[in-house]
């Protein structure tokens, strides 16, 4: 524990003399308190003097040097943000995010998490994935689209998907909805332990998160509600449901809430930056499309072509890897945008700061 007379150093109050004492470097000025003009000439040198330039000595309309722009601080630089994460992360902002900010951190958030996020989304999107493709193997009577093109004859009408598949299938999309709010809410645990400088690995993850199952299912399905309205309403109104609604799924799980207060405290930390967050939210949906996209449809054409009787592991593959990419991305873009709100409204980062001193003061036992 620092001494009384460090203390004093540190802050800045006086010594035994009355001195201030600072642990400051001095600033750059005039000594004795006068005015300095430029240095004189070589010896011999009888040209007039001129003029002291603007800078020396305190001129009138300069500002003195310890409020000049980019100076007071030592080496002449601001001191830096605070940073959150860790060291498997990198710095992470913890400060108010512009659109750079929550961009990066959610790549850097993804890269440092990625064996956990994709053990957690493999556990449930796989099995469910395959079931579903597999029950998919008769459309088209499992012939390949261009050999139903040039041959329209070998399409089988009894082979198309009967009664049970069909059952199958919708059972299958069923599992599929119960899941999806789950493992969105675990890769949010799991992305907000890493934000906080914490690990959680997979297991832990889901456990923690399996008390909160039906307050996730209950939020998941009434905000989709209010999406669907405003979409039957106008064709962008799901936008503004989607957006109040965003922070849903954080703050039922770093908070430990239930779904209908959850939606309340999201469209309170969204409300004063709505259209900055639906810019974000779409701009991730837009990226999350794109890389779906991208790995997705090579494997579904190549599919289609062959014919899902045989190529119905590729049509399995084409849902598997997007869905292990970009719902991760997204989960992460709304993790950062909660995170981003609280330290805007509620100075969150002030918060863990204080934390991080407390733990710092507190002497080892």
């Amino acid at each position: 524990m620092a001494t009384g007379e460090q203390h004093r150093r540190a802050v800045g109050h006086p010594d035994g003399k009355g001195k201030v004492v600072s642990s400051q470097p001095p600033q750059w000025g005039p000594q004795d308190g006068g005015s300095q003009g430029p240095p004189p000439g070589p010896p011999g040198d009888h040209r007039p003097a001129e003029p002291p330039g603007p800078g020396w000595g305190g001129q009138p309309g300069w500002p003195p040097a310890d409020q000049a722009p980019g100076w007071g601080y030592p080496g002449g630089w601001p001191p830096q943000l605070p940073k959150a994460g860790s060291e498997r992360t990198g710095p992470l902002p913890l400060h108010p995010m512009a659109l750079g900010d929550v961009m990066d951190g959610a790549f850097r958030l993804l890269k440092a998490n990625l064996r956990t996020i994709l053990l957690v989304s493999a556990v449930f999107v796989i099995p469910v994935n395959i079931v579903v493709a597999f029950l998919q193997r008769d459309v088209l009577g499992g012939q390949g689209l261009l050999d139903v093109i040039s041959d329209p004859s070998l399409v089988d009408p009894a082979a198309s998907p009967s009664t049970g598949q069909f059952i199958g299938i919708g059972l299958s999309l069923l599992v599929s909805l119960l899941v999806t709010p789950f493992v969105g809410g675990v890769l949010t645990r799991v992305v907000a332990a890493s934000y906080l400088g914490e690990q959680m690995q997979p297991g832990q993850a889901i456990r923690t998160t399996a008390r909160w199952f039906w307050a996730l299912l209950l939020g998941f399905f009434c905000v989709h509600l209010l999406e669907l309205v405003g979409l039957v309403a106008c064709l962008v109104g799901a936008l503004v449901p989607m957006t109040f609604f965003v922070l849903t799924t954080p703050a039922i799980v770093v908070e430990e809430i239930g779904p209908i207060q959850a939606m309340s405290r999201s469209a309170t930390l969204v409300r004063p930056r709505f259209w900055q967050t639906l810019g974000i939210a779409v701009l991730a949906g837009i990226m999350a499309l794109v890389l779906d996209s991208i790995l997705g449809t090579p494997f579904n054409v190549a599919a289609q072509l062959v014919g899902l009787r045989n190529g119905w592991p590729l049509r399995a593959l084409g849902s598997i890897l997007p869905a292990l990419i970009t719902t991760p991305f997204v989960t992460i873009v709304s993790t950062l945008l909660y995170f981003d709100a609280r330290i805007r409204q509620e100075g969150l980062d002030l918060q863990m700061m204080a934390a991080n001193l407390d733990r710092g003061a507190r002497p080892a036992r």
